[in-house]
């Protein structure tokens, strides 16, 4: 099985996270190849309501290295609500250079294919309340 790197940048924080608590793109960075996106990640907590954008949230910068069959269906001029985001092992599918299938197996507002992801950065998001006013 194949591990993402630097994952203990946000696991260390946050052992519970797991790929369906990214909540929102925020931003998306294509260079040929290599796609950085930032998102936002919210902790799924009994008795806070997933709207609620003052609680649970937390920011990371990934990096997928060697991309292909890049697919986004985006809509609106916000953040991108990801409902159903999932990072597969896909190693031992016999694709050459292909290590992980990323995927929102809900709506699927993306999907693609790498070989490999690291975890840049990890931080709380500063913006939330303007965030939120755009959304009401």
């Amino acid at each position: 099985m194949n591990k993402i790197r630097n994952i203990e940048k946000i696991t260390g924080l946050y052992p519970e996270w797991k790929p369906v608590n990214i909540a929102y793109i925020k931003k998306l960075e294509w260079k040929i190849g290599k796609l950085s996106i930032i998102v936002l990640c919210q902790l799924k907590n009994k008795g806070i309501d997933p709207k609620d954008l003052s609680k649970n949230f937390f920011e990371a910068e990934v990096i997928f290295e060697n991309v292909i069959n890049l697919k986004m269906k985006f809509n609106g001029r916000t953040y991108q609500q990801v409902l159903g985001f999932d990072i597969l092992d896909v190693s031992q599918n016999g694709l050459e250079d292909i290590n992980f299938e990323i995927e929102d197996y809900e709506n699927g507002t993306i999907h693609f294919y790498c070989q490999y992801i690291q975890i840049e950065n990890v931080s709380k998001p500063d913006f939330l309340d303007a965030f939120a006013e755009t959304e009401g």
